[in-house]
Protein backbone atom coordinates (compact mmCIF):
# COMPACT_ATOMS: atom_id res chain seq x y z
CA UNK A 1 0.00 0.00 0.00
CA UNK A 2 1.22 3.35 -0.77
CA UNK A 3 2.86 5.40 2.03
CA UNK A 4 3.61 2.58 3.76
CA UNK A 5 7.60 1.26 2.66
CA UNK A 6 8.99 -0.12 5.28
CA UNK A 7 12.81 -0.85 5.78
CA UNK A 8 14.29 -2.34 9.06
CA UNK A 9 17.39 -0.66 7.85
CA UNK A 10 16.11 3.03 8.76
CA UNK A 11 17.56 4.64 11.26
CA UNK A 12 14.26 6.69 12.40
CA UNK A 13 12.71 2.90 13.25
CA UNK A 14 15.49 2.00 15.50
CA UNK A 15 15.77 5.60 17.41
CA UNK A 16 11.38 5.07 17.78
CA UNK A 17 12.26 1.42 19.17
CA UNK A 18 14.85 2.47 21.72
CA UNK A 19 12.08 6.08 23.08
CA UNK A 20 9.22 3.88 22.65
CA UNK A 21 10.24 0.82 24.75
CA UNK A 22 13.66 1.01 26.74
CA UNK A 23 12.11 2.07 29.70
CA UNK A 24 13.30 -1.02 31.48
CA UNK A 25 16.59 0.54 32.43
CA UNK A 26 16.83 3.72 34.18
CA UNK A 27 21.06 5.38 34.93
CA UNK A 28 19.56 6.62 38.44
CA UNK A 29 16.37 7.29 40.17
CA UNK A 30 16.90 9.91 42.51
CA UNK A 31 16.31 12.65 42.07
CA UNK A 32 14.35 11.39 39.16
CA UNK A 33 14.56 8.57 37.20
CA UNK A 34 16.64 9.04 34.03
CA UNK A 35 15.69 6.51 31.52
CA UNK A 36 18.05 5.46 28.74
CA UNK A 37 16.18 7.07 25.82
CA UNK A 38 16.31 10.41 27.26
CA UNK A 39 19.97 10.86 26.04
CA UNK A 40 18.55 10.28 22.47
CA UNK A 41 15.86 13.04 23.50
CA UNK A 42 18.14 15.10 24.90
CA UNK A 43 20.68 14.87 22.04
CA UNK A 44 18.15 14.74 19.08
CA UNK A 45 15.86 17.98 20.03
CA UNK A 46 17.76 20.90 20.43
CA UNK A 47 19.26 20.30 16.43
CA UNK A 48 15.39 19.67 15.44
CA UNK A 49 14.73 22.78 17.84
CA UNK A 50 16.93 25.12 15.22
CA UNK A 51 15.42 23.64 12.40
CA UNK A 52 12.03 23.41 12.73
CA UNK A 53 11.27 25.92 15.65
CA UNK A 54 8.87 25.76 18.63
CA UNK A 55 5.79 24.40 17.12
CA UNK A 56 2.67 26.34 18.14
CA UNK A 57 0.74 23.39 18.63
CA UNK A 58 2.89 22.24 21.62
CA UNK A 59 2.60 25.77 23.09
CA UNK A 60 -1.39 25.59 23.11
CA UNK A 61 -0.94 22.42 24.64
CA UNK A 62 0.77 23.35 27.53
CA UNK A 63 -0.10 27.04 28.19
CA UNK A 64 -2.86 26.20 30.47
CA UNK A 65 -0.97 23.02 32.56
CA UNK A 66 1.55 25.82 32.97
CA UNK A 67 -0.67 28.56 34.19
CA UNK A 68 -2.67 25.85 36.47
CA UNK A 69 1.00 24.46 37.91
CA UNK A 70 2.14 27.66 39.17
CA UNK A 71 -0.46 28.42 40.88
CA UNK A 72 -0.89 25.41 42.88
CA UNK A 73 2.19 25.90 43.95
CA UNK A 74 1.82 28.95 45.07
CA UNK A 75 -0.97 27.35 47.25
CA UNK A 76 0.84 24.57 48.41
CA UNK A 77 -1.12 21.90 46.65
CA UNK A 78 2.04 20.55 44.44
CA UNK A 79 5.92 20.87 44.92
CA UNK A 80 7.22 22.94 42.64
CA UNK A 81 9.88 19.77 41.88
CA UNK A 82 7.86 17.53 41.04
CA UNK A 83 5.61 20.18 39.43
CA UNK A 84 8.52 21.43 36.84
CA UNK A 85 10.04 17.58 36.74
CA UNK A 86 6.72 16.63 35.21
CA UNK A 87 6.10 18.76 32.82
CA UNK A 88 9.88 19.68 31.89
CA UNK A 89 9.81 16.15 30.49
CA UNK A 90 6.20 15.82 29.40
CA UNK A 91 6.80 19.15 27.19
CA UNK A 92 10.25 17.87 26.20
CA UNK A 93 8.88 14.14 25.09
CA UNK A 94 6.05 15.92 22.94
CA UNK A 95 8.33 18.24 21.19
CA UNK A 96 10.97 14.89 20.46
CA UNK A 97 7.84 12.94 18.87
CA UNK A 98 6.40 16.00 16.94
CA UNK A 99 9.90 17.21 15.15
CA UNK A 100 9.72 12.92 14.69
CA UNK A 101 6.15 13.22 12.64
CA UNK A 102 7.75 17.06 11.38
CA UNK A 103 11.24 15.09 10.05
CA UNK A 104 8.94 12.40 8.24
CA UNK A 105 7.01 14.74 6.31
CA UNK A 106 3.82 14.17 8.24
CA UNK A 107 3.60 10.88 6.83
CA UNK A 108 1.58 9.51 9.85
CA UNK A 109 1.00 6.23 8.21
CA UNK A 110 4.40 5.21 8.18
CA UNK A 111 5.21 6.68 11.36
CA UNK A 112 2.19 4.19 12.74
CA UNK A 113 4.01 0.98 10.74
CA UNK A 114 6.81 2.40 12.27
CA UNK A 115 5.69 1.79 15.91
CA UNK A 116 3.56 -1.93 15.04
CA UNK A 117 6.27 -3.36 13.66
CA UNK A 118 8.30 -2.41 16.88
CA UNK A 119 5.41 -3.94 19.23
CA UNK A 120 5.76 -7.31 16.47
CA UNK A 121 9.64 -7.15 17.70
CA UNK A 122 8.54 -7.10 21.11
CA UNK A 123 6.68 -10.19 20.75
CA UNK A 124 9.48 -12.27 19.09
CA UNK A 125 11.35 -11.63 21.58
CA UNK A 126 8.57 -12.72 23.84
CA UNK A 127 9.03 -15.95 21.82
CA UNK A 128 12.49 -15.69 22.74
CA UNK A 129 11.40 -15.17 26.24
CA UNK A 130 9.35 -18.48 26.16
CA UNK A 131 11.56 -21.00 24.39
CA UNK A 132 14.02 -19.82 26.35
CA UNK A 133 12.05 -20.61 29.84
CA UNK A 134 10.81 -23.97 29.03
CA UNK A 135 14.32 -25.17 28.11
CA UNK A 136 15.71 -23.44 31.39
CA UNK A 137 17.81 -20.83 30.12
CA UNK A 138 17.33 -18.68 32.06
CA UNK A 139 19.60 -15.61 31.14
CA UNK A 140 17.00 -15.82 28.18
CA UNK A 141 13.96 -15.32 30.21
CA UNK A 142 14.64 -13.01 33.22
CA UNK A 143 15.98 -9.46 31.62
CA UNK A 144 16.82 -8.56 35.21
CA UNK A 145 20.45 -9.21 34.34
CA UNK A 146 20.77 -5.82 32.03
CA UNK A 147 17.54 -4.52 32.59
CA UNK A 148 17.27 -2.49 36.35
CA UNK A 149 13.72 -1.82 35.96
CA UNK A 150 12.26 -4.96 34.89
CA UNK A 151 10.55 -7.97 36.94
CA UNK A 152 9.77 -11.81 35.99
CA UNK A 153 6.56 -12.73 37.18
CA UNK A 154 5.84 -15.95 37.91
CA UNK A 155 2.86 -17.69 36.83
CA UNK A 156 0.06 -17.57 33.89
CA UNK A 157 -0.23 -19.53 30.92
CA UNK A 158 3.34 -20.71 30.31
CA UNK A 159 4.70 -20.93 33.78
CA UNK A 160 5.45 -17.23 33.67
CA UNK A 161 3.70 -13.78 32.58
CA UNK A 162 5.15 -12.52 29.37
CA UNK A 163 6.60 -9.02 29.76
CA UNK A 164 9.27 -9.10 26.72
CA UNK A 165 11.80 -6.18 27.60
CA UNK A 166 9.01 -4.21 29.40
CA UNK A 167 8.99 -3.92 33.06
CA UNK A 168 5.31 -5.45 33.65
CA UNK A 169 2.79 -7.98 31.07
CA UNK A 170 0.49 -5.31 31.51
CA UNK A 171 2.61 -2.61 29.75
CA UNK A 172 3.07 -5.21 26.94
CA UNK A 173 -0.46 -5.91 26.73
CA UNK A 174 -1.48 -2.13 26.77
CA UNK A 175 1.40 -1.49 23.50
CA UNK A 176 0.53 -4.43 21.77
CA UNK A 177 -3.43 -3.24 21.65
CA UNK A 178 -3.23 -1.14 18.05
CA UNK A 179 -1.24 -4.10 16.50
CA UNK A 180 -3.88 -6.90 18.37
CA UNK A 181 -6.51 -4.91 16.78
CA UNK A 182 -4.81 -4.90 12.97
CA UNK A 183 -4.48 -8.32 13.69
CA UNK A 184 -7.77 -9.01 14.28
CA UNK A 185 -8.84 -7.09 11.15
CA UNK A 186 -6.32 -8.60 9.17
CA UNK A 187 -7.60 -12.57 10.41
CA UNK A 188 -11.26 -10.86 9.77
CA UNK A 189 -10.43 -10.23 6.24
CA UNK A 190 -8.27 -11.41 3.40
CA UNK A 191 -6.03 -8.40 3.50
CA UNK A 192 -2.75 -7.69 4.91
CA UNK A 193 -2.28 -4.85 6.30
CA UNK A 194 1.08 -4.22 7.81
CA UNK A 195 1.27 -8.08 9.03
CA UNK A 196 0.83 -10.86 7.55
CA UNK A 197 -1.48 -13.84 8.99
CA UNK A 198 0.83 -15.93 10.92
CA UNK A 199 2.49 -12.22 12.47
CA UNK A 200 -0.91 -11.53 13.15
CA UNK A 201 -1.09 -14.98 15.35
CA UNK A 202 2.01 -14.44 17.04
CA UNK A 203 0.86 -10.73 18.34
CA UNK A 204 -2.58 -11.89 19.33
CA UNK A 205 -1.14 -14.94 21.13
CA UNK A 206 1.25 -12.81 22.64
CA UNK A 207 -1.18 -10.79 24.54
CA UNK A 208 -3.14 -13.38 25.92
CA UNK A 209 0.04 -15.01 27.16
CA UNK A 210 0.28 -11.91 29.17
CA UNK A 211 -2.32 -12.95 30.95
CA UNK A 212 -3.72 -9.37 31.78
CA UNK A 213 -7.02 -8.23 32.08
CA UNK A 214 -6.28 -5.32 30.21
CA UNK A 215 -5.13 -7.09 27.54
CA UNK A 216 -8.26 -9.34 27.04
CA UNK A 217 -10.46 -6.00 27.56
CA UNK A 218 -8.22 -4.76 24.63
CA UNK A 219 -8.51 -7.97 22.37
CA UNK A 220 -12.40 -8.09 23.14
CA UNK A 221 -13.09 -4.47 22.14
CA UNK A 222 -10.52 -4.92 18.79
CA UNK A 223 -13.27 -8.20 17.92
CA UNK A 224 -15.97 -5.52 18.35
CA UNK A 225 -14.26 -2.55 16.24
CA UNK A 226 -12.79 -5.12 14.08
CA UNK A 227 -15.99 -6.54 12.90
CA UNK A 228 -18.01 -3.15 12.74
CA UNK A 229 -20.22 -4.76 15.12
CA UNK A 230 -21.42 -2.14 17.46
CA UNK A 231 -25.10 -3.29 17.41
CA UNK A 232 -26.91 -4.67 20.34
CA UNK A 233 -27.27 -8.42 18.91
CA UNK A 234 -23.36 -8.56 18.02
CA UNK A 235 -22.87 -6.78 21.45
CA UNK A 236 -24.83 -9.70 23.37
CA UNK A 237 -23.00 -12.25 21.51
CA UNK A 238 -19.97 -10.76 22.25
CA UNK A 239 -20.33 -10.40 25.78
CA UNK A 240 -21.60 -14.47 25.77
CA UNK A 241 -18.01 -14.90 24.12
CA UNK A 242 -16.48 -12.40 26.93
CA UNK A 243 -18.21 -14.55 30.07
CA UNK A 244 -17.29 -17.85 28.11
CA UNK A 245 -13.28 -16.75 28.04
CA UNK A 246 -13.62 -15.13 31.64
CA UNK A 247 -14.35 -18.89 33.25
CA UNK A 248 -11.93 -20.24 31.25
CA UNK A 249 -9.35 -17.58 32.32
CA UNK A 250 -10.61 -17.42 35.97
CA UNK A 251 -10.45 -21.37 36.35
CA UNK A 252 -7.51 -22.57 34.77
CA UNK A 253 -5.07 -19.32 35.34
CA UNK A 254 -4.59 -19.00 38.82
CA UNK A 255 -3.25 -15.49 38.67
CA UNK A 256 -5.84 -14.18 37.05
CA UNK A 257 -8.37 -15.88 39.25
CA UNK A 258 -6.51 -14.26 42.44
CA UNK A 259 -6.79 -10.84 40.79
CA UNK A 260 -10.66 -11.13 40.37
CA UNK A 261 -11.03 -12.57 44.10
CA UNK A 262 -9.17 -9.60 45.24
CA UNK A 263 -11.41 -7.13 43.34
CA UNK A 264 -14.28 -8.74 44.21
CA UNK A 265 -13.09 -8.87 48.47
CA UNK A 266 -12.79 -4.79 47.88
CA UNK A 267 -15.23 -3.64 45.04
CA UNK A 268 -17.95 -5.52 46.50
CA UNK A 269 -17.58 -7.05 49.84
CA UNK A 270 -15.46 -3.98 51.81
CA UNK A 271 -12.87 -6.33 52.55
CA UNK A 272 -9.72 -4.53 53.15
CA UNK A 273 -7.82 -7.51 54.64
CA UNK A 274 -4.00 -8.30 53.53
CA UNK A 275 -5.12 -10.77 50.67
CA UNK A 276 -7.25 -7.87 49.21
CA UNK A 277 -4.86 -4.67 49.34
CA UNK A 278 -1.69 -6.10 48.79
CA UNK A 279 -2.34 -6.24 44.59
CA UNK A 280 -3.09 -4.15 41.60
CA UNK A 281 -6.87 -4.04 42.74
CA UNK A 282 -6.22 -2.00 45.97
CA UNK A 283 -3.89 0.24 44.22
CA UNK A 284 -6.82 1.39 41.57
CA UNK A 285 -9.13 0.98 44.33
CA UNK A 286 -7.11 3.35 46.47
CA UNK A 287 -6.12 5.79 43.70
CA UNK A 288 -9.68 6.66 42.98
CA UNK A 289 -10.37 6.99 46.20
CA UNK A 290 -7.66 9.84 46.01
CA UNK A 291 -9.23 11.17 42.85
CA UNK A 292 -12.29 11.73 44.00
CA UNK A 293 -11.77 13.42 47.07
CA UNK A 294 -8.87 16.26 45.25
CA UNK A 295 -12.18 17.02 42.12
CA UNK A 296 -14.45 17.28 45.01
CA UNK A 297 -12.39 20.28 46.47
CA UNK A 298 -10.45 21.23 43.26
CA UNK A 299 -12.74 20.38 40.16
CA UNK A 300 -12.21 22.30 37.51
CA UNK A 301 -8.35 22.49 36.51
CA UNK A 302 -7.20 19.83 39.74
CA UNK A 303 -4.22 20.98 41.79
CA UNK A 304 -1.57 20.67 38.68
CA UNK A 305 0.79 17.96 36.93
CA UNK A 306 2.56 16.08 39.21
CA UNK A 307 0.37 17.28 41.80
CA UNK A 308 -0.94 13.06 42.58
CA UNK A 309 1.64 12.16 44.97
CA UNK A 310 0.90 15.21 46.87
CA UNK A 311 -2.74 13.90 47.02
CA UNK A 312 -1.72 10.61 47.47
CA UNK A 313 -0.48 11.91 50.90
CA UNK A 314 -3.39 13.78 51.64
CA UNK A 315 -6.05 10.88 51.25
CA UNK A 316 -4.34 7.68 51.06
CA UNK A 317 -6.77 4.68 52.57
CA UNK A 318 -3.02 3.39 53.96
CA UNK A 319 -3.65 6.08 56.64
CA UNK A 320 -6.97 5.48 58.03
CA UNK A 321 -8.88 2.21 56.73
CA UNK A 322 -6.12 -0.03 56.94
CA UNK A 323 -2.70 0.51 59.44
CA UNK A 324 -0.21 -1.07 56.78
CA UNK A 325 1.59 0.71 54.49
CA UNK A 326 1.25 -0.04 50.43
CA UNK A 327 2.80 3.42 48.45
CA UNK A 328 2.31 1.36 45.21
CA UNK A 329 1.86 4.11 41.77
CA UNK A 330 1.74 7.01 44.39
CA UNK A 331 2.69 8.86 41.39
CA UNK A 332 1.01 8.30 38.34
CA UNK A 333 -2.06 6.90 39.97
CA UNK A 334 -2.29 3.63 37.89
CA UNK A 335 -4.77 4.91 35.66
CA UNK A 336 -4.17 7.82 33.35
CA UNK A 337 -8.31 8.64 33.90
CA UNK A 338 -7.01 8.78 37.72
CA UNK A 339 -4.59 11.01 36.91
CA UNK A 340 -6.36 13.40 34.57
CA UNK A 341 -8.95 13.83 37.41
CA UNK A 342 -6.37 14.73 39.99
CA UNK A 343 -3.77 16.26 38.46
CA UNK A 344 -6.17 18.29 35.67
CA UNK A 345 -9.85 18.18 36.65
CA UNK A 346 -12.75 17.94 34.86
CA UNK A 347 -11.54 20.31 31.94
CA UNK A 348 -8.26 18.49 31.47
CA UNK A 349 -10.64 15.04 31.50
CA UNK A 350 -13.00 17.15 28.76
CA UNK A 351 -10.26 17.58 27.16
CA UNK A 352 -8.40 14.39 26.13
CA UNK A 353 -12.10 13.05 26.17
CA UNK A 354 -12.90 15.18 23.41
CA UNK A 355 -9.89 14.07 21.52
CA UNK A 356 -10.29 10.76 21.81
CA UNK A 357 -14.13 10.73 20.55
CA UNK A 358 -13.75 13.86 17.86
CA UNK A 359 -10.36 11.97 16.71
CA UNK A 360 -12.58 8.45 16.11
CA UNK A 361 -12.96 7.12 12.67
CA UNK A 362 -15.47 4.34 13.14
CA UNK A 363 -17.49 4.00 9.72
CA UNK A 364 -15.91 5.48 6.18
CA UNK A 365 -19.00 6.22 3.91
CA UNK A 366 -16.59 6.84 0.88
CA UNK A 367 -15.00 3.83 -0.93
CA UNK A 368 -11.43 5.12 -0.63
CA UNK A 369 -8.19 3.05 0.27
CA UNK A 370 -7.04 6.29 2.25
CA UNK A 371 -9.48 6.94 3.89
CA UNK A 372 -10.16 2.96 5.19
CA UNK A 373 -6.56 3.27 6.50
CA UNK A 374 -7.46 6.25 8.48
CA UNK A 375 -10.34 4.73 9.98
CA UNK A 376 -7.86 1.28 10.85
CA UNK A 377 -5.36 3.57 12.68
CA UNK A 378 -8.16 5.58 14.17
CA UNK A 379 -9.89 2.66 15.63
CA UNK A 380 -6.52 1.04 16.60
CA UNK A 381 -5.10 3.84 18.22
CA UNK A 382 -8.85 3.89 20.00
CA UNK A 383 -8.18 0.50 21.74
CA UNK A 384 -4.92 1.52 23.50
CA UNK A 385 -6.52 4.83 24.93
CA UNK A 386 -9.40 3.07 26.84
CA UNK A 387 -6.70 0.86 27.94
CA UNK A 388 -4.64 3.41 29.28
CA UNK A 389 -7.12 5.47 30.78
CA UNK A 390 -8.28 2.08 32.82
CA UNK A 391 -4.58 0.93 33.80
CA UNK A 392 -1.36 3.38 32.96
CA UNK A 393 -1.13 6.68 34.91
CA UNK A 394 2.46 7.56 33.45
CA UNK A 395 1.94 10.40 30.59
CA UNK A 396 5.28 9.61 29.16
CA UNK A 397 5.87 5.73 28.80
CA UNK A 398 6.29 3.95 26.11
CA UNK A 399 5.74 6.73 23.73
CA UNK A 400 2.10 7.78 24.48
CA UNK A 401 2.03 10.97 23.85
CA UNK A 402 3.33 10.17 19.99
CA UNK A 403 0.25 8.00 19.68
CA UNK A 404 -1.68 10.87 20.69
CA UNK A 405 -0.28 13.27 18.03
CA UNK A 406 -0.55 10.37 15.33
CA UNK A 407 -4.28 9.88 16.11
CA UNK A 408 -4.88 14.03 15.89
CA UNK A 409 -2.69 14.12 12.79
CA UNK A 410 -4.47 10.92 11.76
CA UNK A 411 -8.46 12.78 12.03
CA UNK A 412 -6.84 16.00 10.33
CA UNK A 413 -5.80 13.88 7.17
CA UNK A 414 -8.90 12.03 6.78
CA UNK A 415 -10.81 15.36 7.18
CA UNK A 416 -8.82 16.80 4.71
CA UNK A 417 -8.99 14.24 2.04
CA UNK A 418 -13.01 13.92 2.39
CA UNK A 419 -12.99 17.71 2.28
CA UNK A 420 -10.65 17.79 -1.08
CA UNK A 421 -12.17 14.64 -2.67
CA UNK A 422 -16.10 14.63 -1.87
CA UNK A 423 -17.01 18.00 -0.36
CA UNK A 424 -15.96 19.98 -3.07
CA UNK A 425 -17.08 17.95 -5.76
CA UNK A 426 -20.37 17.49 -4.17
CA UNK A 427 -21.31 20.00 -1.82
Amino acid sequence: MKDLNFSYKNSWFWVLFVVFFSSGFVFFKVPFEFYFHYIIIIFLTPLYFFKYGFPKLVIQLFIAPLIVGIVHILLSNNLSFTFWKVFGGLVSVTLFFYYAIHHNNFNIRLVFKWYCKATYLLCLIAGIQIISFLLGIKSGYDFSWFLNKWSFVEGGIVGFRVNSLLSEPTYLATVLAPSVFISVKNLLSKQNFIFNKLESIIIILTSILTTSSIGYLGIIASLLLASNTIRIRYILIGLLISVFSFNIAYWYVPDFRNRVDAAKGLWIDKNFSLSNTNNSSFVLYNNLHIAKENIIDYPLFGTGLGSHETAFKKHTLTKTIIQYDFEFNIKDGNSLFVRLCTETGLVGLFFVFLLIFKGFIYKVKYDDEDLRLNSMISQSLFVLFILVLVRQGNYMLNGLPMLFLIYYYNFIEYKTTVEKKYLLINP
